[in-house]
């Protein structure tokens, strides 16, 4: 599923989900399971996709859990989180069991990241959201959220880094030092220059570019596919 934006073909994918509940923090009951998902693909050029399992996934979830999701209360300068798994680690946290009172189930969690709502651009009918904050490998594909408890909200999800070209050296050859207290000697007339060339690297600015997410909650909403919860299914 590589490619441009907004032309993802494929149509379901098989991936290897992390166990997210176990019993202890050691890491014994670290095990993964295979689960076959369905593409949906919210819109033309967008980066976002969205993957439908063929059953339910969270379970031992609050039953009162519902997520909202919209931009209307973010605010430029306000303050944002943006959630995942950066270098593929996370970390675990006990929590009370609601099927089994006053016992513990230890559950994977992802870190979280600091953000501010920078700007808002439009491109062709997409929502991108300019947020001021770094982003680390492994954290793109992460909602961005803003609020508190019952009134937090999703309003994007994180597409990646904005570049910042730097100019660096090259490493010198090996067993050479790396600096020197004496300075390079002048140029003979004639002689060509023995500093190295700079080279350029994309480095991490700060800013993050992050799409609305309603593009992805419309795609859901126009696809109704996914597995219902419990509650949802004793309606």
């Amino acid at each position: 599923m590589t490619g441009p934006a907004g032309v993802f073909t494929t149509k379901s994918v098989q991936a290897n989900i992390l166990s997210q509940i176990g019993d202890g923090y050691e890491g014994h009951d670290l095990h993964w399971a295979t689960v076959a998902f369905t593409v949906i693909d919210p819109g033309k050029d967008i980066d976002i996709l969205v993957l439908v399992p063929d059953h339910l996934l969270l379970v031992g979830y609050p039953r009162n859990f519902n997520l909202k999701s919209g931009a209307d209360g973010v605010g430029l300068g306000g303050d944002c989180e943006f959630l995942g798994f950066p270098y593929g680690g996370g970390w675990k946290s006990p929590w009370a069991d609601p099927e089994h009172p006053g016992t513990k189930i230890w559950k994977w969690l992802p870190f979280v990241k600091h953000c501010t709502p920078s700007g808002l651009v439009q491109q062709e009918e997409k929502s991108i959201w300019i947020l001021d904050g770094i982003n680390n490998e492994g954290l793109s594909g992460g909602p961005v959220l803003y609020g508190t408890a019952e009134n937090q909200e999703v309003f994007a999800v994180i597409s990646g880094f904005h570049p910042e070209p730097f100019e660096v050296l090259p490493a010198p050859p090996s067993g050479q030092t790396q600096t020197s207290s004496i300075p390079d000697a002048p140029n003979l007339q004639g002689e060509e220059s023995n500093v190295p060339k700079k080279e350029i690297v994309n480095a991490n600015s700060g800013f993050i570019l992050a799409f609305d997410i309603q593009p992805a909650i419309k795609a859901i909403q126009g696809n109704p596919i996914g597995p219902l919860r419990p509650e949802a299914i004793s309606k």
